[in-house]
């Protein structure tokens, strides 16, 4: 088992060092193969160390020795580092590019159950890209948190859902997930009015009958309500916020120029001739690579940066506010409520408690030190003051890092409603797509635009890809790639079901061994009800689980099929 943690501990280990640590019997192979040789070169005719050397080199070579220099650079790179870092000490690294390096250390471990605590919060778009298909072809049972709804979408065949201190399952992936999630509380709600009505009802004969001829009836229905078991409805998560942002007054409808604007440090540029006009009401998606100056470009709006060249001029009536991902804006010695009270010192306590309940700081949570806070309650505090004054430009410069799924979706649902203009940082791919109208894109020290959100970005890319890419002059050659390629995708598509398949078997014949303990021991022999309804549903486990065996021979057998072509 291999864990990745959102933290990592100081090493003053170069990048390429920590990263091949992940595989120390490796590392004692090639030691042990470079002692050999030197002893080797002192007494070249020994027999013994002949052997000793060819035994070690073979089993260097089965344990993928040779191969796994070239699979730490090709994970490394894919995780967004270049490679003239990879000798480069871990400790001079930034908190982000350690969380990648400890990540790509655990991909290249040979573990074969990873943990993954939030891999995506540190990676640029490309980098979440490259994992998503790194994580479908490796040979690997893995555990995801994340709140990523795109990296979530591509990655998993299964849910658990931690609410209302319970682990709900889903088994179909997370596009399903969302879909059975919503069921299942309407199914909930629908039988908690349901008993409700009944409970009310019983109650209402009890108090007219308990003293009355019925006595001995009504006490017979008080036992029965003594003994029933509650439904209760799904505790709705405190922490969810519900937000809404006010833009204030209204803005000229220019509110930002830049004419041959060039962004970077000192002398060294890293976006040249960029010329943009902001309008009213916008809401702009601003990516790129980590490096690429996104964070430059704002700080050169907020004028924290001076430009290099060109010009950048800031409309009439322009209220801006800026949402900075290091959280720098945040003192930990102050509790929640004191932090509030630094943007308005006259505000009414009750207010601004009411205020931080909408962003999910309710009752006593107000008086928590920010140092003690999780990495999400310390971006949900940060959102709150910088919202709670209006203004009509919002700067955001990766607001949805550490936040769960609810406090994106409710940050999404107020940046939509919101009449002022957006220029956000973001890798969330989701997030883009719902909340902005314009992608400014950095790459290669030039900054384009592209009129839609992101799914338009990538199609466009790809199109413009497919556009340059050579044509093929053989079509027989091409035929056979195009047949190599659909077979190769239909093998990817039949490994995943089997997988699934045998996943969902494994999960069916634990229910049935639950029902069938339940049917001999648990549930009372004058329980007929219960009986029938736990019988009725074993019938059905066992018939779906034939149908799965079923399924499965079939699966197999064309994969063999492939197999042998």
């Amino acid at each position: 088992i291999s864990y990745v943690e959102q933290e990592l501990a100081e090493s003053d280990s170069t990048l390429i060092e920590y990263v091949q640590s992940a595989r120390n019997d490796l590392i004692k192979l090639r030691d042990e193969i470079d002692q050999i040789q030197h002893e080797l070169e002192i007494n070249p005719d020994s027999d013994r160390l002949i052997q000793k050397l060819g035994d070690s080199q073979h089993r260097f070579e089965t344990a993928g020795g040779y191969d796994f220099e070239s699979e730490v650079k090709i994970i490394l790179i894919g995780l967004g580092f270049s490679e003239n870092r990879f000798h480069n000490r871990l400790n001079n690294f930034s908190g982000g590019e350690k969380n990648r390096a400890s990540l790509a250390r655990i991909l290249a471990g040979n573990s074969n159950l990873l943990l993954l605590d939030e891999p995506t919060n540190h990676l640029d778009i490309d980098s979440t890209v490259w994992l998503e298909e790194y994580l479908k072809g490796v040979n690997k049972a893995y555990i995801i948190v994340s709140h990523d709804r795109t990296f979530l979408s591509n990655t998993i065949e299964k849910v658990w859902e931690l609410t209302g201190k319970k682990i709900e399952q889903y088994f179909n992936g997370f596009e399903v997930f969302l879909k059975e999630r919503a069921q299942r509380k309407h199914l909930v709600e629908h039988r908690y009015r349901h008993q409700q009505e009944e409970i009310k009802r019983i109650k209402d004969f009890i108090r007219r009958n308990i003293a009355g001829q019925k006595t001995k009836q009504a006490r017979s229905r008080q036992k029965y309500l003594a003994r029933i078991k509650r439904i209760e409805l799904p505790e709705e998560e405190s922490s969810a916020p519900s937000i809404s942002i006010d833009s204030g007054q209204r803005s000229y409808n220019l509110l930002l120029t830049m004419e041959k604007a060039a962004f970077g440090y000192g002398h060294s540029r890293l976006i040249s001739d960029f010329d943009f006009n902001l309008y009213r009401g916008e809401k702009i998606g601003l990516i790129g690579k980590n490096g690429s100056g996104k964070t430059t470009m704002l700080k050169s709006i907020l004028g924290e940066l001076e430009l290099i060249d060109g010009s950048i001029r800031i409309g009439n009536k322009v209220d801006v506010a800026y949402f900075d991902q290091e959280l720098s804006d945040l003192d930990k010695d102050n509790t929640v409520l004191n932090e509030l009270w630094l943007v308005d010192p006259l505000a009414m306590p009750g207010r601004l408690r009411q205020y931080l309940a909408r962003f999910g700081f309710r009752g006593e949570d107000v008086f928590k030190r920010v140092e003690i806070l999780s990495g999400g309650e310390k971006t949900k505090l940060a959102l709150a003051k910088l919202l709670f004054e209006p203004a009509n430009f919002l700067i955001f410069d990766e607001p949805t890092n550490h936040l769960d799924i609810d406090s994106r979706q409710a940050l999404e649902e107020a940046l939509i409603d919101y009449s002022g203009a957006c220029l956000i940082v973001s890798h969330d791919r989701y997030f883009l797509d719902r909340v902005v109208g314009k992608i400014i894109s950095l790459k290669d020290g030039r900054a384009t635009i592209f009129e839609g959100n992101y799914t338009y970005y990538r199609e466009k890319i790809e199109s413009r890809m497919q556009d340059a890419a050579p044509k093929a002059v053989d079509p027989a050659r091409r035929q056979e790639y195009a047949e190599f390629k659909k077979l190769s995708q239909m093998k990817g598509h039949l490994k995943k079901e089997i997988r699934s398949i045998r996943s969902k078997i494994a999960d069916h014949e634990v229910i049935i061994e639950q029902l069938e303990k339940d049917l001999t021991l648990n549930i009372p022999k004058s329980d007929w009800k219960k009986l029938e309804a736990a019988s009725k549903e074993k019938e059905r486990i066992e018939a779906e689980l034939l149908r799965l065996y079923d399924r499965l021979e079939e699966l197999e057998k064309t994969n063999a099929e492939y197999s042998d072509n």
